[in-house]
Parts: C-alpha cells; structure tokens; sequence
C-alpha cells in the first residue's frame, strides 16, 4: 500500500469490555469461491481486554481449506498469547476441522470435532464433535442466507477441581452476508446452542463482522461478538462481550 500509516492504524487497540465469547462464527471463516482446489487465510490480531482484569491479546490464525465438485475440507487454527496488567501469562487456542458434502443445491451435510482451551474463561480444555445439515436459503452474489442445525457432543474440563462435563447439545446458527461492493462485506451470524435434557442451560450468541478489501491480497476486519452463556464456569460472566480487530492476509485461491 503507498500510505504505510494505514497499517498502522489498522493496528490500534480497541477497547473491549469483556473476553473472547468462545462460539466459533464459522460462516465468517469460509473462504467463498466457485473454483476447486486450494485457498486459505492468516490472520494477525491485536486487542485490549477488560474484564475481571486488563489483558492485552497478541493472535495468529491460519485458514486452509479444499474444494471439489461435492466437497469441502477446512481446517482452522487460532492461537493467542494473553499478557495481564500484573504480567502473568496465560493464553488460549483452538483446532477445528470441518467437512461438507453437498446433497442437493440447497442442502449440505456438515460434520465438525473441535479442540480449544482458554486460561481465562477457566477453560482446561474443550473438546467437541457434530453433524447436520446446512441449507441455503438465498444464495445470490450479494446477499446470501443460510441456516444449518446439528448434534454436538461436547467435553468440557473446566480449570480447578471442577467436574468434568459431557453434555449433548443441539447446534444450530442463521447466518446473513451482505456484500455492499467488491471491498466491503457484512457477515451477521447467530448461534443457538441448548443443551437435550436441560433447555436452560444454553448458549446464545451473536457475531457482526465488517470486512474491507484493502488490497488484493489484504482485508482489514472488525468484529463484533455477544455471548449469552446460562450455565457458565463458575466465576465467569454468564455475559459476554467483544471488539476484536484482525488483518487478513490472503495466500491464494
């Protein structure tokens, strides 16, 4: 880019009023392309935190995934250093890999695992699995809707002497992309996550994103992220909210 300042604003610290809302938006993390083969993603992040304490979040992502006709494999990874006011360390990271197998035009069966930990939230270490369909309910070049449900078994270790849990939960999101022009596109997403057997103990979130084109190879984008937790770690906010900043870098579609 000829302004190297841009870069740098790109970079400033937003501040944000609580942590990380752990629900993974993964209709933000497709890569939409008509071609097969390969394309991925990096991502740089840097943001300020505040919740129970002030951190300071420094993160690297990686997106790769691969199409044919009928298939889709992605693979995501997210990691991030987390450095607090009183310079403990702590961090957090997350593996997800996801495959799709498109039936009909409109209906695709998804099926997901998962692994991430999280210092923070008090999270040791979570690990999940799940399938259902996912259907396209508008599918134009501008604006597109989808909605998809599955079945999640989750496993949670919670940090300290907490029980270990294993839950099923019902997984299920809405998701609308609204491309404005070819260098600005918002993508709004929202989770449903009961668990079977126990309706009030849910997770409810919402996810905004607003991604810009700064080059060819380079998008700027701002998210916006609420978590409604009902059942949360003990300790935690049952509330959570989010501002986070990344730069995406594109190697290849």
């Amino acid at each position: 880019m000829k302004n190297p300042f841009l870069y740098l604003a790109i970079l400033i610290v937003f501040v944000v009023s609580v942590v990380d809302a752990q629900v993974l938006n993964i209709e933000r993390e497709r890569i939409k392309t008509d071609t097969v083969g390969w394309s991925g993603t990096g991502k740089l992040s840097l943001n300020m935190v505040s919740n129970t304490k002030k951190f300071t979040e420094a993160g690297l992502g990686l997106h790769i995934q691969y199409k044919t006709l009928r298939s889709l494999y992605l693979a995501l990874s997210d990691y991030e250093l987390i450095k607090s006011t009183e310079d403990d360390f702590s961090n957090k990271g997350m593996q997800h890999l996801r495959y799709n197998y498109k039936l009909t035009k409109t209906i695709t069966l998804e099926a997901f695992t998962q692994a991430q930990f999280n210092k923070v939230l008090g999270l040791d270490f979570r690990g999940l699995v799940g399938t259902g369909p996912r259907f396209k309910i508008i599918g134009a070049d501008h604006f597109r809707v989808y909605a998809a449900t599955a079945y999640m078994f989750e496993y949670e270790e919670p940090a300290g002497n907490l029980d270990t849990e294993r839950n099923h939960r019902l997984s299920s999101y809405l998701s609308l992309t609204l491309k404005l022009n070819e260098n600005l596109s918002l993508i709004n997403t929202s989770y449903y996550q009961p668990r079977f057997g126990r309706l009030n103990d849910y997770r409810l979130s919402h996810n905004l994103d607003l991604l810009i084109k700064l080059n060819k190879n380079i998008s700027y984008s701002l998210a916006l992220e609420h978590l409604t937790d009902n059942h949360p770690i003990p300790g935690i906010p049952g509330k959570v909210y989010s501002i986070k900043n990344r730069l995406v870098f594109d190697f290849g579609r």
